[in-house]
């Protein structure tokens, strides 16, 4: 185990791992610390996986669009050879269901895509019904407990249309993509010591030292990067350092089910359904649900050291909901799926940041919704770490990052520790 690096990034899961591959094709000499045994193997293992630009926010859209010609050529961006082989990134198109030709909330995020370059079509109820022939456009929202009386009954008005956006789809294996930005960061001096938790931060007149380590040892550096996920607030507190915007652990359930036969035989598009609080993308023979988060859910906030990892009732909610927009899904008496924690911010945006301790960097609050920008994240904390001792800094004067595929620059104040809190869609 080296004794000193330049960096040292806390964590290797899909963020860790992207960091250390963008720093050190810089030249950094960069160590990923990461209690697990293996990349990719926490919160990355759970992700759906979605690749998506659909953003109230520009900067949000720009970064994910951006992202996805990335993911269009992987093997390439990675540029090293991995023997298990890379992850695959099929782009299937993705729609949001509409209710009453109601497009306000989502006008912001039309607006988005807009300026981003991002094309979208608008879908009536009859293309609707050649895409799902067996889908059912009746409105069930808002979204309801399974304890609800009025659970499953049909409510007043109609899913009439959709937004189509052709230039999404999703990626295969998660944990596979953390070890390919593994790989690559390998190649070019990067190393990684798995099985191993930090214990204390070291500092000292306001300025990071290293980190030690459960086994005893320590080891220094003058820039560590806090990429832990879950345990982010936690590693935070360890440094002495205290966020604006909060952060908690919570609990996300995921859904396989086996798809009806008929399905996906018109198209594989993931969807977007509000009205049902859900959404779903294929996955194989399956089809995987998520929760859209509605309000009657509460927030699962757990111990990321301590928390149950088994299926709840809301494994079933989620599979029900399913089943009202497509009436012919078969719903198994057994829950197969993935149950994560992942780290939320109190405004679902990530803060990709530096922090009070002169040294001391953030990569934390990515949702469960920021493996899309995989292929960036580690590009913006590069620049914010660069941006150092550089005009005032990243706080004075905020980093950029140049987005070649669609020309673009984006400042990444964007994701500031100290912004006010956004709202999104």
């Amino acid at each position: 185990m080296p004794h000193k690096a330049d960096v040292i990034i806390l964590g290797a899961g899909i963020v860790g791992c992207s960091i250390a591959y963008a720093l050190s094709k810089r030249g950094h000499n960069t160590l990923n610390v990461d209690a697990l045994p293996a990349a990719g193997y926490g919160s990355t293992s759970h992700s759906s996986a979605v690749i998506r630009p659909i953003y109230s926010h520009i900067t949000s859209c720009a970064v994910a669009h951006e992202s996805r010609f990335i993911w269009k050529e992987w093997e390439k961006f990675i540029d090293a050879e991995d023997e298990r082989g890379y992850a695959k990134y099929t782009e299937c198109g993705g729609l949001v269901l509409v209710k009453d030709d109601d497009f306000g909330p989502y006008q912001a995020s039309l607006d988005a895509m807009s300026a981003v370059g991002v094309s979208f079509d608008i879908l009536d109820e009859t293309h609707l019904r050649k895409y799902y022939p067996g889908i059912a456009l009746d409105s069930f929202g808002p979204p309801k407990r399974l304890g609800d009386k009025d659970f499953g009954e049909v409510t007043k008005g109609s899913i009439t249309s959709a937004i189509l956006v052709p230039a999404a789809g999703y990626v295969s294996d998660p944990q596979l993509a953390s070890h390919n930005l593994q790989i690559a960061a390998e190649k070019r001096g990067g190393e990684f010591v798995f099985n191993q938790k930090v214990v204390k931060i070291e500092y000292a007149n306001g300025e990071v030292k290293g980190v030690c380590l459960q086994n005893g040892e320590r080891i220094d550096a003058n820039i560590v990067v806090n990429a832990t996920g879950p345990h982010s607030k936690g590693i935070n507190q360890l440094a002495g350092i205290d966020l604006k915007i909060n952060t908690q652990a919570v609990k996300h359930e995921v859904v396989y089910l086996e798809s009806p036969t008929s399905h996906f035989s018109k198209t594989e598009k993931f969807i977007v359904d509000f009205d049902a609080g859900i959404y779903t993308r294929p996955d194989g023979k399956d089809i995987l649900i998520g929760s859209a988060d509605p309000e009657c859910d509460a927030i699962d906030t757990v111990d990321p050291d301590n928390y149950d990892p088994g299926f709840t009732e809301q494994w079933t909610v989620q599979a029900y909901r399913t089943a009202q927009r497509f009436p012919d899904l078969g719903i198994s008496n057994t829950a197969r799926g993935t149950v994560g924690i992942y780290d939320v911010s109190e405004d679902w945006i990530p803060i990709y940041d530096q922090s009070e301790l002169s040294g001391f960097y953030v990569a934390m609050g990515t949702s469960g919704n920021q493996f899309k920008n995989a292929p960036l994240i580690g590009e913006i904390m590069a620049q914010i770490i660069e941006q150092e001792g550089k005009n005032g800094g990243h706080d004075t004067n905020p980093a950029e990052l140049y987005l070649p595929h669609i020309d673009k620059r984006v400042s990444l104040a964007f994701f500031s520790r100290n912004r006010e809190l956004q709202s999104t869609s």
